[in-house]
Parts: structure tokens; C-alpha cells; sequence
């Protein structure tokens, strides 16, 4: 990245958005600094779309960066809370070729003081390691997005580097969030003994998805619970389906064989269940989480789940990236 000074009036912006939130009487009340950047040029709209989401719930000073374009000098704007007395501020302006140091001083005169800082961040951060690194180390939490393009298995190999030198608060990855509703049908289905007790028999995963990220972490987390490594021969990941999603996931083994066909409009997992020469189907209810519900999630309770930073280590060593403490 190179290093240029961006060209803003802080004390302008400042007094414009002191102004925006004391003029017209309404509560001060802030819950949170939220820093969203973005250098994906055709995510641009769909990014502005979900902050408007969240800044239409919870009173929230936004500061959207935008890693696409010089732009324009800084401009803010005020967005008033929808259904309540407090407001929402959003603040734009664009950070290209900007100094990591320089962004920081700039969310230093721009956030409110005291209130918790999440960082949203939205594209690759192969380039710009050293701006997620002065970004990340501030905000708890700060929420990535490793899924949806064509490298995405370079973006994941990225952050898990990343996320190991930020060491004990390890930024949330959404890729991984949207594997808990596969998660649940999984771990629903084996509740029943009949199948329970095929478990240690289970050798071999296959899963089908749009994005590879997901895949990764689903073989992670049933490597963890199956105490398996699906490595090699033992595992196969096919790009199919829709973009950040899981399609399909089959296990298999001696004598058995279990395929999760997960049907998203219509809410339902297909499952087939090969035991022997008996197969039987049936059906489980999937609800999937859309990327705005997996943010929100994030967002208000700033963790995962107990077992996630052992998730990280585990897809660091299968991608050979990251420490393995």
C-alpha cells in the first residue's frame, strides 16, 4: 500500500455531525463506533445497504471506508434511528493509497469516545495486511468475510495468518458462522443411536458448496467432533451450488453412507441413509442465516462458540499457514 495523506477537515466533520446530533434534541445514546470497510467495487451497494440496516436499528456512529477509491474529500451524513429517540450517524469517505497510520488517527478524531469499536470488514486483505492489523487490534470484535469469490481459499489462508498474530481475540469470520445451521442438522440427525453408533465407522466426507470457505470449515469442525483429519483421499470439495453456501455433505464408510442435500427455499435438508442394503429418506427442517441476520449476530454478542479459536488452528494446519499452539 502506498503511503499518501488523505485530504479531510476533521474539525469540520466533527462539528457537522455535533451539530447533526445536538440540534434537534434527540438522545445522545450511542451503542457502538462501527468501522466498515469495503474494497470490493461490486459489493459497494450491497455493504451500504446493511449498514443502512443497522444504522436504522441501533444508535451507532458508522464510519464506512472506502478501499475502492480515492473519492472525494470526507463527507457525513445523519440518519435518523427509525422508531426511536436517538439517531445514527454515518460517515463516508474514501482511503485508497492511504497511510495505515493515517486511518487510524482519522477513526481516532472521528469515533465517540467510550463506546465499543467493531470492525466490519468486507473483501480481500491480501495488500492490505498492515491496515487490518491497525484496524483489527482495536475492535472487539472485528467481523470478516473470507467466502464468496473465486480465491477465497487464498483469502482464508490469509486471515487464518492474520488471525494468529492477533492472538487471543481471533476476528469472527462469517464464513464460519453460516455453517451453524449445517451444523444443527448434523448434529440433530446423529442424536438418533442408530446412527450414533455409525459414527466411528464414518472415513470419508464429500461437500458440494458455492464458496470454498465454508467447505473448509465444515471438514474442520467434523474432523474435531469425528476425530478424524479427512485429508487426502479422504476428503473431496466441489464448487457447486450457491455462492457462500453449503449444498451438499455426504459421510461415508464401512457399511454406511449419509448424504445432506440442504434445499434452501424450502427450508429443508434431504437426507439419504445407506446402511448395508437398507436406504431410508427423510427430511429435516434447515433454516439458513442470511449475511445481515450473521453480522447482527456478531455484532451484539461478539463471540462464536467456545470451540472456535480450536477450529482456526485446525484449518491453519490443514492449509499449512498460522501456529498451531
Amino acid at each position: 500500500m502506498k503511503s499518501t495523506d488523505a485530504i479531510v477537515n476533521v474539525s469540520e466533520i466533527k462539528r457537522s455531525l455535533d451539530e447533526a446530533r445536538c440540534g434537534n434534541g434527540v438522545a445522545r445514546t450511542t451503542m457502538m463506533n462501527l468501522i466498515v470497510y469495503n474494497n470490493e467495487p461490486e459489493r459497494e451497494e450491497w455493504v451500504a445497504q446493511r449498514v443502512e440496516g443497522v444504522a436504522s436499528k441501533y444508535p451507532t456512529r458508522i464510519i464506512l471506508l472506502d478501499g475502492t477509491t480515492l473519492g472525494d474529500a470526507m463527507t457525513a451524513s445523519v440518519q435518523p434511528l427509525i422508531g426511536g429517540g436517538s439517531q445514527s450517524e454515518i460517515v463516508r469517505f474514501g482511503i485508497i493509497d492511504c497511510a495505515p497510520q493515517t486511518v487510524r488517527s482519522l477513526l481516532d478524531a472521528l469515533t465517540i469516545p467510550d463506546v465499543p469499536e467493531v470492525l466490519w470488514w468486507n473483501g480481500s486483505t491480501i495488500g492490505v495486511e498492515q491496515l487490518f492489523e491497525e484496524l483489527a487490534r482495536f475492535a472487539l470484535p472485528a467481523i470478516v468475510d473470507s467466502s464468496g469469490s473465486s480465491s477465497d481459499v487464498e483469502n482464508l489462508r490469509e486471515f487464518i495468518d492474520l488471525a494468529d498474530a492477533l492472538g487471543s481475540r481471533p476476528p469472527i469470520d462469517l464464513a464460519y458462522l453460516r455453517i451453524r445451521p449445517v451444523q444443527e442438522v448434523l448434529a440433530g440427525y446423529f442424536d438418533d443411536l442408530t446412527h450414533r453408533k455409525q459414527l466411528p465407522e464414518i472415513e470419508r466426507l464429500e461437500v458440494d458448496a458455492g464458496s470454498l470457505a465454508e467447505a473448509i470449515y465444515l471438514r474442520a469442525w467434523l474432523g474435531r467432533v469425528l476425530h478424524r483429519s479427512f485429508e487426502g483421499s479422504a476428503v473431496a470439495f466441489a464448487r457447486k451450488g450457491q455462492v457462500r453456501r453449503v449444498a451438499r455433505c455426504v459421510l461415508a464408510g464401512m457399511g454406511c453412507s449419509y448424504e445432506f442435500v440442504f434445499d434452501e427455499p424450502a427450508h429443508c435438508a434431504h437426507v439419504t441413509a445407506a446402511l448395508g442394503k437398507k436406504t431410508h429418506a427423510s427430511s429435516l427442517p434447515f433454516v439458513p442465516l442470511d449475511t445481515m441476520s450473521l453480522v447482527e449476530k456478531a455484532l451484539l454478542s461478539g463471540r462464536i462458540d467456545p470451540h472456535y479459536r480450536e477450529i482456526l488452528m485446525l484449518v491453519a494446519s490443514q492449509l499449512n499457514v498460522g501456529a498451531t499452539r
